[in-house]
């Protein structure tokens, strides 16, 4: 063999030398690669699975408290009602302290108490009125603590992430 054959014959043999290891280290880079790929997957996919059930279960947290609030102001409005209920036939009778115009009253009115005072029985509608201030108020504590729960479980949820 020539001088010239040994020559081209080892630059050829260089040259598929350094194809050969570029090809190698590629796949050898391509692998890694995957499986620092595959390992993030892996890792966003516990990631989502876990933010999804923490969105389950602050929901079912949610309507378990919309559920106990409906309860609540619907128990409330039915023992409401049967109070004005009861007012209007008559079996409850709601009065306020009331000063007498004299001290002996006559007729059909009652006689003031040793103090000048007595009571003034209030009429139906006056006092359901008055009732649905108090029933309001309530309604919107109510509302406002279960704003506040459901605040409380979202926070306790951001602060476990």
């Amino acid at each position: 063999m020539s001088f010239k054959s040994c020559l081209m014959s080892g630059t050829l043999a260089l040259i598929a030398g350094c194809l050969a290891g570029y090809w190698v280290s590629s796949l050898q880079w391509e692998t890694r690669e995957s499986r620092i790929n595959e390992i993030q997957a892996r890792e966003e996919t516990l990631r989502l699975e876990k933010a999804m059930e923490e969105n389950r279960n602050l929901h079912e947290t949610v309507n378990q408290m919309q559920i106990r609030a409906k309860k609540e102001n619907d128990d409330a409005k039915r023992e409401n009602d049967l109070l004005l209920a009861r007012i209007k036939r008559a079996d409850v009778r709601v009065s306020i302290p009331a000063r007498a115009c004299s001290e002996n009253v006559s007729g059909s009115g009652h006689s003031g108490t040793d103090d000048g005072k007595t009571r003034a029985e209030l009429d139906p509608t006056v006092v359901e009125r008055i009732l649905s201030v108090g029933r309001d108020g309530d309604t919107a504590i109510r509302n406002m603590n279960q704003c506040i729960d459901q605040y409380q479980a979202l926070a306790k949820l951001c602060s476990h992430s």
